[in-house]
C-alpha cells in the first residue's frame, strides 16, 4: 500500500503516543499498569483474529424458522449489556479505593467482556446465516 498523508499522520501519532506512554509508565506505576492492560487487550484481540471462521450449520428442510425476531434478540443483548455497564463505574471506583490497579483491571475486563459477548454473537449469526434466508 502506498503511504499517503493520512497513513503518515497515523504512524507519527502512534509513535508519539507510544513514546508518551513509555515515558509516563517510567514515571508512574498506575500508568504502567494501565499501559500493560491495554497491551494485554491488544494481544487478546489479535489472538481472536487468528481463530478459524465458524462452520455453517445446515438447516433441515422441514425445520420451522425461528419464532423470535433477530432484532428483538439483538435488543435484548444490548439492553443486558447496557444494564450491566451502568454498574461497572460504581464497582471500579469502589475497588479503586483499595487498589487503583485492581480497579483498572476490573474495568478493562468489563470492557473486554462486552466486546467478547458482541463478538460471540456475531460469530453465531455468521454460522447460522442461512437460517434467515
Amino acid at each position: 500500500m502506498k503511504p499517503n498523508i493520512f497513513s503518515i499522520i497515523l504512524y507519527v501519532g502512534t509513535a508519539l503516543a507510544v513514546a508518551a506512554l513509555a515515558y509516563a509508565s517510567f514515571k508512574s506505576v498506575t500508568v504502567a499498569w494501565s499501559v500493560g492492560l491495554c497491551v494485554a487487550i491488544g494481544v487478546v484481540v489479535y489472538a481472536f483474529s487468528l481463530l478459524p471462521e465458524p462452520k455453517k450449520v445446515a438447516r433441515k428442510e422441514g425445520a420451522p424458522a425461528s419464532a423470535r425476531s433477530p432484532a428483538a434478540q439483538a435488543a435484548a443483548v444490548v439492553a443486558v449489556i447496557f444494564g450491566l455497564m451502568l454498574v461497572v463505574p460504581t464497582v471500579v471506583l469502589w475497588l479503586g479505593r483499595y487498589s487503583p490497579e485492581l480497579g483498572a483491571l476490573v474495568g478493562a475486563l468489563a470492557l473486554m467482556a462486552m466486546f467478547l459477548i458482541l463478538w460471540l454473537r456475531s460469530r453465531y449469526q455468521r454460522s447460522h446465516g442461512s437460517d434467515e434466508s
